[in-house]
């Protein structure tokens, strides 16, 4: 996105086609009484955006997960892994039954 471009609500009404090719190179904010009231952007900016902050929050999942994984390995709370797997394949055989 190269900048803002800021147009009159009027505009909306008058210059519709306008605003919507601007859009598709970078967000327009809208005014209203000479503050900006809205934002308009294409509809694949909108989907670049929304993909960004769904691929933000995995990544804050698996970070918060690790800080636990962490916090358990300093605080003791660990198990040799062959006592686990066992732990897994019981539970394993109870459910096949």
């Amino acid at each position: 996105m190269s900048g803002l471009s800021i147009r009159p609500s009027r505009d909306i009404r008058t210059n519709y086609a306008e605003i919507s090719k601007i859009s598709r190179e970078h967000p327009v904010a809208i005014t209203v009484n000479g503050r900006e009231d809205t934002v308009i952007m294409s509809h694949e900016q909108y989907m670049r955006q929304i993909d960004e902050i769904a691929e933000m929050q995995a990544q804050l999942q698996v970070y918060e997960h690790l800080s636990q994984a962490e916090d358990d390995i300093k605080l003791g709370r660990v198990k040799p892994a062959d006592e686990v797997f066992d732990t897994l394949l019981a539970d394993l055989d109870k459910m096949t039954l």
